[in-house]
């Protein structure tokens, strides 16, 4: 026997790849700021880079960015 979604299981995704938003129902996604997070990279790099130029030290560092959620038809309301 089928579970129908979202009426019986709330479904979601990760990565919001193009395919989610065409699926039936559609699916909601936990998005990743993969523009924010490439060009943090880049910038590590190049401080990286610098930092053996000028030969000193670079500190570890840790950075966060906040995920995003795509609320689509998979998952049932709270309300």
């Amino acid at each position: 026997m089928p579970v129908r979604v979202p009426e019986q299981c709330s479904v979601i995704g990760f990565d919001d790849v193009m395919a989610s938003s065409r699926c039936t129902p559609p699916l909601t996604s936990v998005r990743q700021p993969m523009e924010a997070m490439g060009a943090m990279a880049a910038g590590i790099a190049l401080e990286g880079i610098n930092a053996a130029l000028e030969t000193r030290d670079l500190p570890a560092v840790h950075h966060k960015l906040a995920p995003e959620l795509a609320v689509r038809d998979s998952i049932r309301s709270a309300l």
